[in-house]
């Protein structure tokens, strides 16, 4: 799996998760003060986040941060 496959990976399943939890964009950025195209970035693989901002990011949809990387291979 390269690196890009990799963020895609999470940032489909942060917005998988998102919208299971009925959450839009806007509602999980006011939560962690983020701007909307930082979180879309995220969603769709573009932004190489750290392991704080996901776990802010974890927090905000009220899931342990195991489950945004579960399944992915390095």
């Amino acid at each position: 799996m390269t690196d890009q496959e990799f963020l895609k990976g999470v940032g489909t399943k942060i917005a998988s998760v998102r919208k299971a939890k009925g959450m839009s964009q806007l509602d999980v950025c006011s939560k962690l003060n983020f701007e909307k195209t930082y979180l879309s970035a995220i969603e769709n693989g573009r932004q190489n986040i750290t392991l704080l901002t996901c776990k802010q990011i974890a927090e905000a949809l009220d899931v342990d941060m195991r489950e945004l990387v579960v399944g992915m291979k390095s």
